[in-house]
């Protein structure tokens, strides 16, 4: 059974496939939406909530155990990008609200799940990161310090709780509401972001299956190995068994082939 929080963009991809296949509740911020997504998907559970609210998070998962008895995996899908500009423009409101959103609602619900997963002796998390995790993420600070913040607290539970899995999975630049948002700023604000997000409108974004297909296989599979790790849906191979998994790859401090054969080339240039 699998609690998914948001319902456009990847969550409408996750909900179409993994409610065809068992049991899933998803918390929908919108109530108005919730009549148009029981007639889409009739097995689903649908309940009205917002991530930043406790109450309705807490509802949401004893309504979820009350219907299906157990709670096999959350996903932590929604999101907002934040205010947008300069630090020094941008509304520290909006910036804590964009901090409360994308990572301490994520912990909250976590929170929530942990005691059933140590009940039934099992679990997994997926934790949707995001552009900005790995690397700075000009003009969306908030949105970068919230989604680093959730892939660090995605490897620290997988060596608190090592018997439960822990992944934060990158789906890549997705055509979502979110990038229509990036659309509608001034250039001025976000310099190069709206030029691709103009880019992404015109030519797509990531086809947000590959995401889809990799938190399946992650919940499916469960690799120990990769227990606490960032995994981009888009560029890693996750499934490659000759990659060194034990060694610290994919982690928050990523160790790609680029920056191995940069490292290369410098040890070259001190001898």
């Amino acid at each position: 059974m699998t609690l998914i929080t948001g319902y456009r963009g990847l969550a409408e991809e996750l909900i179409n496939r993994l409610g065809s296949q068992g049991s899933v509740s998803v918390l929908v911020r919108d109530p108005g939406a919730i009549a148009g997504l029981e007639k889409r998907f009739p097995e689903v559970l649908f309940v009205a909530g917002d991530v930043v609210n406790g109450a309705d998070g807490k509802n949401w998962v004893d309504r979820s155990l009350e219907r299906f008895g157990r709670i096999d995996c959350l996903i932590n899908n929604a999101a907002v990008s934040g205010p947008a500009g300069r630090t020094h423009d941008i509304s520290f409101v909006d910036f804590r609200l964009a901090i409360d959103i994308d990572f301490l609602a994520p912990v909250r619900l976590t929170k929530f799940v942990l005691p059933h997963f140590l009940k039934q002796n099992g679990g997994v998390v997926i934790n949707l990161s995001g552009g900005g995790a790995t690397q700075g993420r000009p003009f969306f600070n908030a949105y970068a310090c919230a989604k680093t913040a959730l892939v660090r607290f995605t490897e620290t539970l997988a060596i608190e709780y090592p018997e439960f899995r822990f992944y934060a999975v990158s789906p890549g630049a997705l055509m979502t509401p979110m990038i229509e948002k990036l659309k509608a700023l001034d250039r001025a604000t976000i310099g190069s972001e709206w030029d691709e997000a103009q880019r992404r409108s015109k030519e797509g974004g990531e086809d947000p299956l590959k995401a889809v297909h990799l938190i399946q296989w992650l919940i499916e599979h469960r690799p120990e190995e990769l227990n606490g790790a960032v995994l981009s849906a888009v560029w890693d191979d996750v499934k490659a068994a000759h990659l060194p998994h034990s060694a610290g790859w994919w982690r928050l401090r990523r160790v790609d082939e680029v920056l191995l054969s940069r490292l290369k080339s410098s040890k070259k240039g001190l001898e």
